[in-house]
């Protein structure tokens, strides 16, 4: 390999390198929201999921699974990619954000104050708000 190729392929890796790292940045800086906003039952917080920014291809973005300490499942075909974030009602602040993951097989049922926290099925999305101010009584469900 001579000296004028080896440093274009120096240059080429390069530019991979840092395409790879700025799409997990734009794939959740620049994404659409999806679906309809869900408010909580005593209206301190709202749940909108969100569509990943993405210009590469699917089969090159990995699956983190939920709740797994970044474990990431590689290759995945995805059906469809997602994320949720949890807002503060009163404030407008995010209070959780989900990682990117498909929606179609990982989601589930929206429960708002499962062990102090908000949960989409098996995935934990961030902490209950239980008071705040003009907070609704939340009916008790019976067990």
């Amino acid at each position: 390999m001579n000296r004028r190729s080896g440093k274009g392929l120096l240059i080429f890796v390069a530019a991979i390198t840092c395409l790879w790292f700025s799409s997990e940045w734009w794939e959740k800086g620049f994404a659409s929201p999806w679906g309809e906003i869900r408010q909580s039952p005593n209206g301190c917080s709202s749940l909108q999921a969100f569509e990943p920014f993405w210009l590469l291809p699917d089969i090159l973005h990995g699956q983190t699974i939920p709740n797994e300490d970044g474990r990431v499942q590689w290759p995945h075909t995805w059906e469809l990619p997602g994320f949720y974030r949890l807002y503060d009602n009163y404030n407008g602040q995010l209070i959780g954000e989900t990682v990117i993951y498909d929606l179609a097989f990982s989601g589930g049922r929206l429960n708002w104050d499962q062990g102090g926290g908000v949960w989409v099925g098996m995935t934990y999305v961030g902490p209950s708000i239980r008071d705040c101010i003009g907070a609704k009584p939340v009916p008790q469900s019976e067990h």
